[in-house]
């Protein structure tokens, strides 16, 4: 692992060190800048266009995440990155009702388990 790498998931690190890292060439470096809780949501709004399904799909799980990004982010080609919208605790219940429908089960499974999808959705 490299610096760069460990600095980008380190909660401590500046917030300023992690805009830079977020522009990284290292794929690893992006997916951890988007992982990481201090993230500005500025640079978390740039990760969620990504090339890399795995910076996508580590913005999704972010709990900083702004709403209007998991909304983009539930239609995500990569199942990945909508599986990770689907347990987002902050993904809006009209999200989460219409990932109750998509076509990959492992998505309707996490839309299940989030305590916030409604009991109506549960019982179709």
């Amino acid at each position: 692992m490299t610096i760069q790498e460990l600095a980008a998931m380190n909660p401590n690190t500046p917030v300023d060190v992690l805009v830079k890292l977020s522009t990284n060439e290292n794929i690893d470096v992006r997916r951890n800048v988007a992982k990481n809780p201090n993230t500005p949501v500025d640079v978390l709004v740039k990760l969620s266009s990504d090339k890399d399904w795995g910076v996508r799909l580590c913005v999704a799980e972010n709990r900083n995440t702004p709403v209007d990004v998991l909304v983009k982010l539930s239609t995500d080609k990569d199942w990945y990155v909508r599986w990770n919208v689907a347990y987002n605790l902050n993904t809006p219940v009209d999200v989460l009702v219409k990932l109750s429908t998509d076509e990959n089960i492992d998505i309707r499974i996490a839309v299940a388990k989030n305590p916030h999808t409604p009991v109506d959705v549960l019982k179709d």
